[in-house]
């Protein structure tokens, strides 16, 4: 009993001798604007997690289930850190989801009304579906979804066209490409999923917008695939670079285009290249193509699920200004349409925050400038 007491103390010992020693060579030797003279910075087990995580993964078990679970075959889901999106699909609709998808039916249906006031032609929502709505057969067992959805709740609440839905086509499309429409390890819809949302988008347009150009898909296979490290759900799992995905590459000779992007404050050209994917931006940036098919201007409110979006939309629209919803202070809005003037106003917002407050605001009344 002694020994084994003995050898406990000396693990022990060891232990918080070796974790200070390591967080401190860590400290020195990285950039770091921590205090390292604090407890947490000294006993802090995080350079542990790499390890613990690529030997936890092929069991099934994450070390952080609150940002990522590992389903099936690998593939990784957003956990509950983030809008609740495993248990809000497991419980499916309740009694408040009724008022939320009310809230957020008026909501749109007000910007519709104010935006045709301000001459817009159009509004559309684009939906960007979670992963797990459109490969649930993935998922862990103890996380099938509820029959119904507040999803379904609110396209079914919303009596004209302003929401587009791509969920449907995505599930009836995912089995006839070699590739899949989403990235195994990330939480986002690749360049193939996202091109299949567009097109659900451009005939909801072109129902009310007749006179619409559209890129085509060539004829035949058009896509390939290269290697990519893993994605962000790896990367919660601290093993992005012991996990890797596909990157499927398109073959869309429509938008192959020079462009230029300007920061729309002042006027100043901040890129010149080719078309390509556009991270989020947080300050309005403004897409203009002159090889576009079409000379409209669109506002374009996006997220993350824009990104590989952005160059479609730029192939399509020979001016796009685009910008991050949740970086529009109260009343950004309705002054960015007001100086800006677009032909049409789209939002591309992921399935889990669309319920936000954002989407819930109602448009400013005819003698208001301000949400």
């Amino acid at each position: 009993m002694k020994k084994k007491l003995c050898l406990f103390l000396i693990a022990l010992t060891l232990i918080l001798l070796i974790v200070p020693a390591i967080n401190l060579y860590n400290v020195f030797t990285t950039p770091h604007t921590g205090k390292w003279w604090k407890r947490k910075v000294l006993y802090n087990m995080d350079f542990t997690l790499p390890a613990f995580g690529k030997l936890l993964y092929p069991l099934g078990v994450s070390v952080d289930p609150a940002r990522a679970i590992i389903g099936k075959e690998g593939w990784l889901y957003l956990g509950d850190a983030y809008a609740d999106s495993i248990t809000v699909k497991r419980l499916g609709i309740k009694a408040e989801d009724t008022d939320i998808a009310e809230r957020l039916a008026k909501s749109a249906e007000s910007w519709d009304t104010w935006f045709k006031h301000q001459g817009v032609d159009a509004f559309r929502i684009i939906l960007g579906p979670d992963k797990d709505s459109i490969y649930p057969e993935y998922l862990p067992d103890w996380s099938k979804h509820a029959p119904t959805s507040l999803t379904d709740a609110l396209t079914n609440r919303v009596q004209s066209d302003i929401y587009i839905n791509p969920a449907r086509k995505l599930r009836q499309e995912k089995d006839s490409y070699p590739h899949p429409l989403y990235y195994r390890t990330d939480t986002h819809w690749n360049n193939l999923g996202a091109w299949v949302a567009f097109n659900e988008f451009s005939k909801n347009l072109a129902t009310a917008q007749p006179e619409l150009k559209w890129p085509q898909k060539p004829e035949g296979a058009f896509s390939t695939t290269a290697e990519r490290l893993g994605g962000d759900l790896a990367n919660f799992l601290r093993i992005q670079t012991s996990l890797s995905d596909q990157e499927v590459i398109l073959d869309l000779p429509d938008y192959a285009m020079p462009l230029e992007h300007y920061d729309f404050e002042s006027g100043n050209v901040v890129f010149t290249g080719q078309n390509g994917p556009v991270e989020a931006p947080m300050t309005p940036l403004l897409m203009r193509s002159t090889q576009a098919l079409n000379s409209k201007k669109v506002l374009w409110l996006r997220d993350s699920f824009g990104a590989a979006m952005a160059p479609f939309m730029a192939a399509t629209f020979s001016d796009t200004l685009q910008v991050h919803y949740l970086a529009l202070k109260p009343g950004a809005l309705a002054e960015l349409v007001k100086r800006y003037q677009p032909d049409y106003v789209f939002i591309t917002v992921v399935e889990r925050d669309s319920r936000g407050d954002f989407f819930q605001t109602l448009a400013p009344l005819p003698d208001e400038s301000t949400l």
